[in-house]
């Protein structure tokens, strides 16, 4: 039983990043700040900024920084979702991603690049899409149909118009499980897990769930309800219109700095259920998910730019909680280091496998079977890791 003290303090609860959150609408900008700060004092390097920024900065901020103790209490959380200053956040957002996309279209057009700088400029814009597509993934989580459409603009601003409906059908429904195109295995690789399944899979999951919604109600998948094709309409139109307004030197921009946003997703994803996998019951379904089934972390750097999606194991339990409402679960399994140090050991598979393969292990009590494993390598890692204590 709590004490009066402690009941006391946790009635008293107060956001202490309440605004640090209005950082959203600035950070869409940078890559808009990066072009012009770069070209008028000839700092090229600086067109990596955003790079930059997330993979050097906010790592040392995140590994340096006490961990994020703002932890809101469970009996409130109704309270705290309920308070609309979070969700104007959110809109106060979405214009920075147009006119950031429209700054650096105009500026890509009307400037000839050398290669290397027009690179820089197009990885710096995926990775903003990707806190786009962070915002418009929270507001396709809502059943409330404008928060819907605000989510889907936002999507098809960062050039991933069938994320949200792939994800709602595939992903959240076979989480953790060995039919879950983006729950990456024990032993597979980023490159495989992108470029194999986790990429394409979208793709299949959104189309499969449109076919089906459509054929209930005796329509062609090819209708204006389709949701993925109202994503895909809303990309061709923005991208579309830029390249004609601003010449064909944004259009390939445009596409790389899309998949680029796509391999940031592709990260994330890689990173958030690396071999965890829900037990099977003897019905032959799998058990729900629980706070078990997704890697967090809790730095709190990556949780105002990711909207706390670093705490992902109560995003899974209750999906469509509000960011601001998500709570660190002491007890879920935990990443050894931030986000961004993360994605790169992913890129390369050796220094990932030795940084995760262990506490996968240890998560399940040493039991391969309980493991979500890539069959290519399950001979060689159970020859390895069989009766190895931990």
């Amino acid at each position: 039983m709590l004490s009066v003290n402690s009941e006391a303090k946790e009635e008293s609860y107060k956001d202490k990043r309440r605004f640090f959150w209005l950082s959203q609408p600035f950070l869409p900008l940078l890559p808009s700040l990066s072009c012009w700060f770069g070209y008028a004092y000839n700092l090229p390097i600086v067109y990596w900024l955003t790079a930059l920024f997330w993979f050097v900065l906010i790592a040392i901020l995140d590994e340096t920084l006490p961990a994020d103790n703002n932890n809101p209490p469970e009996h409130l959380l109704s309270e705290i979702e309920a308070d609309n200053y979070y969700y104007k956040v959110l809109f106060a957002s979405t214009p920075s991603y147009l006119i950031n996309i429209t700054y650096v279209c105009w500026f890509v057009g009307n400037h000839n690049l050398p290669l290397v700088d027009y690179v820089g400029i197009g990885v710096s814009l995926g990775i903003v899409s990707g806190l786009g597509l962070a915002v418009g993934h929270e507001l396709g989580h809502k059943t409330s149909y404008f928060f819907r459409r605000a989510g889907k603009f936002l999507l098809g601003i960062s050039g991933v118009p069938h994320f949200i409906v792939g994800h709602l059908n595939g992903h959240h429904r076979l989480v953790a499980t060995p039919d879950d195109s983006s729950s990456s295995k024990m032993g597979e690789s980023l490159y495989h897990f992108g470029f194999m399944r986790q990429q394409p899979g979208f793709y299949r999951e959104s189309w499969k769930a449109e076919k089906a919604k459509a054929e209930r109600s005796g329509k062609s998948v090819w209708n204006l309800e389709n949701e993925t094709l109202q994503q895909h309409l809303i990309t061709t139109a923005l991208f579309g219109g830029l390249t004609w307004v601003f010449g064909w030197s944004v259009l390939p921009l445009l596409l790389f700095q899309a998949y680029i946003c796509w391999w940031y997703l592709s990260l994330i994803e890689y990173c958030q259920h690396y071999g965890l996998k829900r037990e099977l019951q003897s019905d032959g379904s799998y058990k729900k998910a629980t706070m078990q089934h997704s890697w967090n972390t809790n730095m709190i750097m990556s949780n105002n730019l990711l909207l706390n999606f670093v705490r992902h194991s109560p995003h899974h339990l209750s999906s469509v909680r509000w960011y601001q409402a998500l709570r660190d679960m002491e007890t879920a399994p935990r990443l050894p280091y931030c986000y961004s140090i993360m994605f790169i050991a992913a890129m390369f598979p050796p220094i990932f496998y030795r940084l995760m393969d262990k506490r996968v292990i240890e998560w399940a009590g040493q039991d391969m079977e309980k493991i979500n494993i890539y069959q290519p390598a399950q001979k060689r890692l159970i020859e390895k890791w069989k009766n190895k204590g931990s």
